[in-house]
């Protein structure tokens, strides 16, 4: 522990270690790469340098070699990474999808009962899969009452947009082109279901451990980002042009289905050690999933899993 100042003397300002984090190229992840393009990330003292790595299979593997710190994915990633030993502890929100993801179907397919017996192109072990198996689940169904036909969440997409398959799960841009089937409709999206796909960012437990402070660093730092970008949002999204490849325009319209959360809707996604929010509820419940379909042996401990206490100790001192 830092000695503390004597009276009358400044604190010294505690030397932050770099921080590694990796994620896709998603729209909810602006915040992370406007941080960084941006340079506020430096202003608070620290030095992040992020990885694009699409595959979530090599982002963790990655994380388990030690060549990264954090992680920014889907609590259902999380739960079921973390049951099979490569451990991460979220600690910050960063989007909903809200209506970024769904099932589309043809139009004769009219309800998620009649789904069944339906062939289903979706991505195996994916948040896709997960979708489509809590969406079935709250409809008195299970995965086992569709044929599922393994493509990635762009190729189902695709496919149905071709009518090479009746219902396909898929995410935005892809959600959108489906309909280009003019038999097709979107069934559900995740505008009806808005808590259970979202992202958040974890460290390494050793990380956590050995910089709480350099965790609450990172935290102040992303909520003064999500300021940025909510008081002047066309020279924030400038510099996320390049890594979403799109166009300051389409990162705007982005938000309206794949909305940023500042701080304080992180908070209330993640609740408190003694009242948890909902993250950790989706935690466990796909945790149950995967382990429903031989994905993981164990559901691994949400309290071990998630720590709302910097989020929150972060907005206290503001």
């Amino acid at each position: 522990a830092e000695e503390p100042a004597e009276t009358g003397e400044a604190a010294e300002p505690v030397e932050h270690p770099p921080i590694r984090i990796a994620f896709s190229t998603w729209n909810g992840y602006t915040g992370l790469v406007v941080g960084v393009e941006s340079g506020m990330f430096e202003e608070e003292g620290l030095e992040v340098t992020y990885e694009v790595i699409e595959d979530p299979v090599q982002r963790f593997n990655a994380v388990e070699a030690g060549s990264l710190d954090a992680i920014a994915t889907t609590p259902d990633t999380f739960s079921r990474t973390y049951a099979r030993g490569i451990e991460t502890v979220q600690v910050l929100g960063l989007d909903a999808s809200v209506g970024g993801d769904g099932i589309v179907a043809e139009r004769e397919i009219d309800s998620v009962e009649a789904l069944e017996g339906q062939t289903v192109a979706v991505s195996e072990g994916s948040t896709s899969q997960w979708l489509l198996a809590y969406v079935l689940d709250q409809n008195g169904l299970t995965l086992d009452s569709v044929e599922q036909v393994n493509l990635t969440s762009s190729d189902a997409g695709a496919a149905f947009a071709a009518g090479r398959v009746p219902v396909a799960v898929t995410w935005e841009p892809w959600l959108t082109r489906a309909q280009q089937n003019p038999n097709g409709h979107i069934l559900v999206s995740t505008e009806d279901y808005p808590e259970i796909i979202t992202d958040t960012v974890a460290f390494t437990p050793s990380f956590i451990e050995e910089n709480p402070e350099t965790v609450k660093a990172f935290i102040r730092a992303y909520g003064q980002v999500m300021d940025f970008i909510e008081s002047n949002p066309d020279e924030a999204f400038e510099f996320a042009t390049d890594y979403l490849g799109q166009t300051v325009e389409e990162i705007e319209t982005g938000t309206e289905t794949v909305p940023l959360w500042n701080l304080e809707q992180s908070a209330e996604y993640f609740g408190t050690v003694d009242e948890p929010g909902a993250v950790y509820d989706i935690f466990t419940q796909s945790g149950e999933f995967w382990q429903s379909i031989g994905e993981i042996e164990e559901v691994a401990p949400a309290e071990s899993a998630i720590n709302p206490t910097f989020l929150n100790e972060v907005l206290a001192e503001q």
